[in-house]
């Protein structure tokens, strides 16, 4: 009996060790500009606009994505952006996730913009059921 308590309460604090611990570095880490954001427990997190009414978005390059480069794409500027519509929380609104190491969205809620050949913006390209889903790294968080 005393065994099964022990192992018990081994495997309890071994989760719960687990849980605390998030392998992708800290949020204040990445290139962020405007946002206020809260750290807890693991990987779990809350990150908003410092100023509200401000307009939330995230950068990612063409090659840390797993969205399919535009044919019209301007490749010498290797970020594009999603926007957010709103305010709110950063981690629902960009499906923010940790995974290997690194912090990937997974929702475009406006699609994508981008600069085309031309330098031309590219605004809101696509929908979020074409690309939701799809991880793309986080480069720089912005509220502007």
């Amino acid at each position: 009996m005393k065994l099964i308590l022990l192992l018990v309460t081994f495997f309890l604090s071994c989760q719960a060790a687990c849980i605390d611990k998030c392998e992708c570095p800290k949020f204040s880490e990445l290139n962020t500009y405007g946002v206020d954001y809260k750290e807890d427990v693991g990987c779990a997190l809350s990150a908003t606009c410092s100023t509200i009414g401000e307009r939330m978005y995230i950068g990612s390059g063409w090659d840390t994505t797993e969205i399919q480069t535009k044919s019209d794409a301007n490749l010498e500027m290797l970020v594009f952006r999603i926007y957010s519509p709103d305010t709110g929380d950063m981690m629902t609104n960009f499906g923010i996730i940790c995974e290997n190491g690194a912090w990937y969205a997974t929702k475009y809620p406006l699609g994508i913009s981008y600069l085309d050949e031309n330098d031309e913006r590219k605004e809101n390209v696509g929908t979020p059921e074409e690309f939701n889903g799809r991880k793309s790294l986080l480069e720089t968080v912005v509220c502007m």
